[in-house]
């Protein structure tokens, strides 16, 4: 890495070449005569002008060595930062475009949908905010929201006042069937000793709204609200709401945003690397001085941005559920492989001795699936119980040979090399249990952060004002997640 005092000296000498008055300024016609000859043809003339620009700060037409040194370190560390920057936001996207896939790739071959066209395990979520000018009539007002889906109804805490917020997260969940329900929210008012009094309603149809829940999004919206008799109340109710009908359908939505995302970034990237080499092309001593090897940005060809759905797959580049890039960097898998290894040694070991292809076959099946990639979470149970198995069986000739050992048996006649043979044998039995034992603890927890893949957990929408969940009532449904506008939201 160059010093500010290299970069310096360096800069310098380029300055005294441009001056062609030797008067130690430079004007602009001097500047860009100098850069088209230093690289044999125009140089880039928005990028000139823009840096003759901040060049000239005093604007008297004439640069001093200390405008140009300067300008031109703070154009390379803002171009720098920029490629850095957006390297790293390119690397995030290309994290979440990849989990995409693999969650894409699970659900098409587990989602079933109704003869509506509705996911099995679909629901509608529904988040209460806020309420405004709700009609007092003159006394302290108590209210509360009651919302009704089909069979099921829910109610927010009681707030106070014509306009309350609601402070801690109201989320409620609702099952849905065909997508044609409807959902009724009434505003009442508490009163503890006479029946509540109900201040204004609205009710929301899932397939006719004007908010289009059909496209799968987080909506946040202010309803209108209406009186007993159907008329305008004036009062207005705040809410957030999502119905995911179709997971596969959103993923591919999801997916088609992170490709036009990433394909800006790339572009965005090449310009930032392209305006680098034109503001060290001509500066050569500068440029070898801080880019060892460095190459032109060569153009590529945009990646492709053709929705997923018109995309025809390729069979040989499925992306499994939980595949060799996850686990090779999962720490947990890394244990397991040393464990598995250490077992195998014992494994051949005991052989010599002591029949133990049930361990052998349960090996060599381990490294079949993982080199074919063909590892997920039901796979990793079943091989947890089938070592379970075997450390059950080791238990079993443990408990003989001790029994044995304990009878002292005078019928029967020992080699003495023997004894030692099969006490050594034993303890390496013991040995390798142990390491079976812990083996299979962490394939039982391997198998939940595979969950957690394939299956995300729930990650709570956050507000501003959140403190707890009422889940007074809550229908308990298994919940996913997914991504709104790039980010992780519940969906259930």
């Amino acid at each position: 890495m160059a010093t500010f005092q290299q970069k310096y000296e360096s800069l310098k000498q380029e300055f005294n070449e441009l001056d062609i008055n030797d008067d130690g300024k430079l004007d602009k016609n001097e500047m860009f005569q100098v850069l088209d000859s230093k690289i044999g043809k125009q140089f880039d003339r928005e990028i000139a002008e823009e840096l003759w620009s901040n060049l000239d700060i005093n604007h008297d037409g004439k640069v001093t060595v200390n405008e140009f040194i300067q300008i031109l370190l703070k154009a390379e560390d803002s171009l720098k930062s920029k490629i850095n920057n957006c390297r790293t936001t390119l690397e995030l996207n290309y994290q979440q475009k990849r989990e995409t896939e693999t969650n894409l790739d699970y659900c098409q071959s587990n989602e079933k949908l109704n003869n509506f066209g509705v996911m099995e395990g679909s629901q509608l979520c529904v988040i209460v905010i806020q309420a405004a000018n709700l009609k007092a009539d003159g006394k302290q007002l108590d209210p509360f929201v009651t919302l009704q889906f089909d069979k099921f109804e829910k109610q927010t805490i009681i707030n106070k006042g014509p306009n309350p917020i609601w402070k801690e997260l109201q989320k409620f969940y609702f099952p849905v069937q065909t997508g044609k329900e409807d959902l009724k929210l009434t505003v009442c008012d508490f009163d503890k000793y006479t029946p509540n009094i109900v201040i204004a309603r609205v009710d929301l149809n899932l397939s006719n709204n004007s908010f289009n829940l059909k496209n799968q999004q987080l909506h946040d919206i202010w309803l209108d609200l209406y009186d007993i008799n159907g008329n305008r109340s004036g009062s207005q109710l705040n809410i957030q709401i999502q119905w995911v009908y179709s997971k596969v359908k959103y993923l591919r939505d999801v997916l088609n945003s992170y490709q036009q995302q990433v394909y800006q970034q790339e572009q965005e990237l090449l310009q930032y690397e392209r305006d680098l080499f034109i503001l060290y092309e001509p500066f050569v001593k500068w440029r070898q001085l801080n880019t060892k090897g460095y190459q032109k940005p060569i153009s590529q060809e945009p990646t492709s941005i053709i929705p997923i759905s018109y995309q025809q797959v390729d069979p040989t580049k499925i992306v499994k559920p939980f595949c060799d890039p996850l686990l090779d960097k999962n720490s947990k898998f890394k244990l397991i492989t040393i464990l598995i290894g250490l077992i195998g040694c014992f494994t051949l070991l005991i052989l010599f001795y002591k029949a133990q292809f049930f361990d052998l076959l349960l090996i060599i099946d381990f490294y079949i699936l993982w080199e074919f990639n063909a590892l997920n979470e039901n796979r990793i149970k079943t091989l947890g119980i089938l070592f379970g198995m075997s450390c059950f069986l080791d238990v079993i000739w443990i408990f003989c040979i001790g029994m044995k050992w304990l009878g002292n048996d005078s019928h029967e006649i020992y080699i003495p090399y023997e004894i030692s043979i099969q006490k050594m044998i034993s303890i390496l039995v013991i040995i390798s249990l142990i390491l079976r034992l812990y083996l299979i603890l962490n394939l039982f927890q391997l198998s939940q952060e595979v969950q957690k893949i394939t299956n995300p957990q729930s990650i709570k929408i956050q507000h501003k004002n959140i403190v707890k969940i009422d889940m007074q009532n809550t229908h308990n449904i298994e919940s996913k997640t997914y991504l709104h506008n790039g980010r992780p939201i519940v969906i259930y």
